[in-house]
């Protein structure tokens, strides 16, 4: 089912739940965002702007028509759309005192060089092999505050990124030594419960376009999230 988050007739905005892809993958059956736009509309069909990883709920935008894909595109390319997140964490307890907020990461990611579905973290002076060529990624953690997921005590990080890279929060989040809970591929998911979803959601995505500015909000509804 589409959950309509904004639309008029330039952009549309859908609640992703966790579980769908963003687009249709190869190894999976599983329908796609994608696949519930054409669904809903058969004879125009709004062109994606962004993806999500798959575990990842909230805000994602589609273009319904090729003059807005583009502008946005290059929006997306020059870094003019603001992306916010929440993302519910296992922390050092306690935090060090050197874990001042506002906090940026600046750690180029890259390919791994045996997997198509990791990343790996880049810190200056650490010579990796990768895949291709190292991917600039900048993750900024503005709040964190206690919280809970699916009954575990955790904190929940208010986070922007200005950058676009795969798997960029999770992989930066737990470079610092606090993964996503419920992350099987960068996380320690044997601690935590078989019902566990990735503690990963965009929460809200904001721009300009015609003269407008939109600020596009997606609920957190039906998470076992305390927020």
């Amino acid at each position: 089912m589409l959950v309509r988050l904004f639309e008029n007739d330039r952009i549309l905005a859908v609640n992703k739940p966790t579980g769908t892809p963003s687009v249709s993958l190869s190894h999976s059956r599983d329908k796609s965002m994608e696949d519930e736009v054409v669904r809903e509309f058969p004879l125009a069909p709004p062109q994606l702007l962004h993806r999500l990883d798959t575990g990842t709920s909230g805000v994602l935008l589609f273009a319904k028509d090729p003059i807005t894909f583009d502008e946005m595109r290059l929006k997306f390319k020059h870094r003019m759309i603001q992306k916010d997140y929440w993302a519910f964490v296992r922390a050092p307890a306690p935090l060090p005192r050197s874990f001042e907020l506002p906090r940026v990461i600046r750690v180029p990611l890259g390919h791994h060089p045996k997997s198509k579905k990791r990343m790996i973290p880049l810190p200056e002076g650490l010579r990796r092999s990768i895949r291709g060529k190292p991917l600039p990624a900048e993750t900024w953690i503005h709040q964190c505050q206690p919280g809970a997921f699916f009954e575990q005590d955790c904190l929940r990080l208010n986070i922007e990124i200005t950058t676009g890279v795969m798997h960029q929060i999770r992989v930066h989040l737990a470079y610092i030594g606090m993964p996503v809970l419920g992350d099987p591929l960068y996380g320690k998911t044997k601690e935590a419960p078989s019902t566990l979803r990735l503690g990963l959601h965009a929460r809200n995505i904001g721009f300009e376009l015609g003269g407008f500015r939109y600020s596009i909000e997606a609920p957190i509804e039906g998470w076992r999230a305390k927020i």
